[in-house]
């Protein structure tokens, strides 16, 4: 029997939908009476929050519609600050509706949200909406500016979901994901750089990756061809001295960037405060490893083959970091942390290290698939499965990189999941579908979203106690129970 949904009582007629629609028109109506340098931004500004609000009030429903409400309200702001001196008293007006409209968004897509029942409810307070459309807003930035497969890109992908499930029925994997995967050395060959970034004195570990994909799988020479991919980098703050336990912090997905994973991950707060040495590891096609103009592209908007070679070569990176820690310190803990995408990797490490102090999987991503088929346009999704293309044949071929398919080595007792009642970008029961996989092991749920996670004051004793617990702070820099 499949898991029971919870959704709020939905109205007939949308009332929230009067403010972007009275909004857009205000928009119009204040830059038609200029010349055209203020009437087409303001066009620019008024027509996009129009149309939302009338598609909120006639048919509601579709997921972008909140995130394309929420990134254009972002957008008219500086545009109402720009238009000012023309605009006068109105772009006041029009700030005021920007501010409006965005918590709509957030109000909409929590009200319309469909999360299990075992989930606990997000309250609609203003705090929740304006979380809920912040992710809104980078997910309609996102679809905005995602490679949307079509023509000859669906007709590749076909053929070669094809022949991996041609390989996986010929028993490919009969022996268990865990023999596929081949267990890695740590690296003899490594160089350290010592750098300053953001406030924090940390080196640069570079090292190669040796990752190979396997040729028996579609998609290999093509994974293999990524030069910079090749070269593996983390961030590693070690204290002098003697050895000291070790924290790998796993970023997300569009990270590996210093502005956005030393600010999440609290790097300074983890190594001073806490005592610790903190791994910062760049997964495949991210930061330094990229391969696009954006941190993160071709990872989980490439070749759908290449998903299978992105999270084998990610599980095969971390576990050559982790051997290369317990080589210089062979006798001190080692623990693991990942956020979203992180989240994922860190599951799958659980899978593979039984050794490891702890695993804490904080807003994981769990099943791909799933994630993309949820926030694909709905015509773009409507012509991949009329190409024969389905989440659920993926998402069974995905099986030997996933964390809901592979039982975890690390113990019950070891291991913490942390999650959203109201995240936008990875649906409530990604991280619910683990904690089941899980034997439910210890959890917290935050009334919040995905990208606020980094403000959640509530998370951090969740995750400074289950460091303390298992040995990865010093005694006497415990934080209180």
């Amino acid at each position: 029997m499949s898991e029971q949904q919870a959704m709020r009582d939905q109205p007939r007629w949308q009332l929230a939908a009067l403010i972007p629609l009275a909004v857009g028109l205000f928009w119009l109506a204040s830059g038609w009476g200029h010349a055209w340098a203020v009437a087409i931004p303001a066009a620019f500004a008024g027509v996009p929050i129009l149309g939302c609000g009338t598609a909120i009030a006639l048919w509601p429903g579709d997921r972008q519609i909140t995130q394309y409400l929420a990134l254009g309200a972002l957008v008219s702001a500086p545009i109402a600050v720009l238009l000012s001196p023309w605009l006068g008293w109105s772009a006041l007006v029009l700030l005021v509706g920007a501010v409006a409209c965005f918590l709509v968004a957030g109000w909409v897509a929590t009200l319309e949200s469909v999360r299990p029942a075992a989930v606990p409810q997000p309250p609609l307070s203003l705090g929740v909406c304006r979380k809920v459309a912040t992710d809104e807003a980078l997910l309609g930035l996102f679809v905005a500016g995602a490679r949307i497969p079509r023509g000859a890109v669906v007709k590749r992908d076909y053929n070669e979901l094809l022949a991996l499930q041609a390989v996986a029925e010929n028993g490919y994997w009969a022996n268990g994901a865990q023999h596929w995967h081949r267990t890695p050395h740590a690296p003899a060959d490594f160089r350290l750089l010592p750098t300053r970034s953001r406030g924090c004195e940390f080196e640069w570990l570079y090292f190669d990756s040796e990752f190979e994909a396997d040729p028996a799988l579609p998609g290999a020479a093509r994974w293999e061809g990524h030069r910079p991919n090749q070269n593996m980098a983390a961030r590693i703050f070690r204290h002098a001295g003697a050895p000291r336990p070790w924290l790998i912090c796993i970023h997300g997905y569009r990270m590996g960037i210093d502005g956005l994973d030393l600010s999440l991950f609290r790097a300074k707060r983890l190594h001073l405060k806490f005592g610790m040495n903190v791994a910062m590891p760049i997964l495949p096609l991210h930061g330094s490893r990229s391969i696009a103009r954006v941190t993160g592209g071709e990872f989980l908007d490439g070749p759908m083959a290449d998903l299978i070679h992105a999270q084998a070569q990610g599980l095969w990176d971390l576990r050559r970091l982790k051997a290369w820690i317990q080589a210089d310190q062979p006798d001190q803990p080692v623990g693991a942390l990942g956020y979203s995408l992180g989240g994922y990797h860190a599951a799958l490490l659980a899978a593979f290290e039984a050794d490891l102090a702890c695993v804490i999987a904080g807003i994981p991503l769990t099943d791909i698939p799933a994630a993309l088929w949820a926030h694909m346009p709905t015509l773009h999704l409507r012509f991949l499965e009329a190409q024969g293309l389905s989440q659920g044949a993926l998402s069974e071929l995905m099986a030997p990189v996933s964390p809901l398919h592979l039982d975890p080595l690390v113990p019950k007792e070891r291991r913490y999941i942390f999650a959203a009642t109201a995240d936008q970008l990875v649906a409530p029961d990604q991280p619910l579908r683990l904690w089941r996989h899980w034997d439910e092991p210890a959890m917290h749920w935050y009334h919040g979203s995905h990208l606020s996670v980094r403000r959640e004051a509530e998370l951090l004793p969740f995750v400074e106690n289950a460091l303390a617990r298992h040995g990865l702070i010093h005694d006497d820099k415990r934080p209180a129970e």
